[in-house]
Formats: structure tokens, sequence, C-alpha cells
């Protein structure tokens, strides 16, 4: 793969310099508001544009990494909150989670010396 880049960076050049020298007797003015420049070959003209393009690129993918890289340290750090939770509800037992607490029985009230108990009769 990497020749293959090599090989389209070289053919990239070739055509950058055959632009050039194909280019030598045309010249431009450049004009921007009040501004104006001496008279420039086209081909500085193309190269000036081309490598403030690539200046301005440059900038914004500045602006855009460090916006990932926040991102990416905001997910990491919500992935650890999300296993930390995990952990701790895979180590919960399921009669804690899921079952309700048994209820605990009353207990039957003491019967005193010489009481009776009653007890329903059935008929």
């Amino acid at each position: 793969m990497w020749v293959i880049k090599w090989i389209l960076g070289a053919l990239l050049v070739i055509l950058i310099i055959g632009f050039a020298m194909s280019n030598t007797q045309e010249s431009v003015t450049v004009s921007f508001l009040q501004w104006q420049t001496q008279v420039l070959p086209l081909w500085v003209v193309m190269y000036l544009s081309f490598a403030g393009g690539i200046v301005f690129w440059l900038v914004i993918s500045i602006f855009q990494i460090i916006s990932l890289k926040n991102e990416n340290r905001r997910c990491r750090k919500d992935l650890k909150r999300y296993r930390q939770e995990l952990d701790r509800l895979r180590n919960i037992s399921v009669e804690e989670s899921v079952l309700p607490p048994e209820p605990e029985p009353e207990p039957e009230p003491e019967i005193a010396e010489g009481e009776v108990k009653n007890e329903p009769v059935e008929e």
C-alpha cells in the first residue's frame, strides 16, 4: 500500500512541476478590496492559493481533532462508569434484586396459665 502512495505522490509532484513549467509566461495581478499585488507569474499565485488552502485546512483540522479527543475522553469515562455499574449489578444475588423479601410470620400471642385458647370451631 505504501508503494502506491509513493507512486501517486511522485505523479502529483511531476504534474505540479509540469504545470509550473508550462505557465512561466503567464502573469497576473491579484486584487482584493483595496489591496493589489504586483504582476506575478500565474504558477506563483496558484501555489500561494494552494498553500493558503492547506493552512486553512490545518487550522480547521486541529480544532476538529481537539473536539474528537474531548468526545473520546468523555466516552471512555462513560464506558468506565457503565462497566463499574455492570460489575456491581453482576455481584447482586438474584434473591436480593428480583424477589421481594418474605414477610416474617407473626408470633403467636402467649397464653397465660388458666386461660383457654379460643380456636374457631369447624362445623
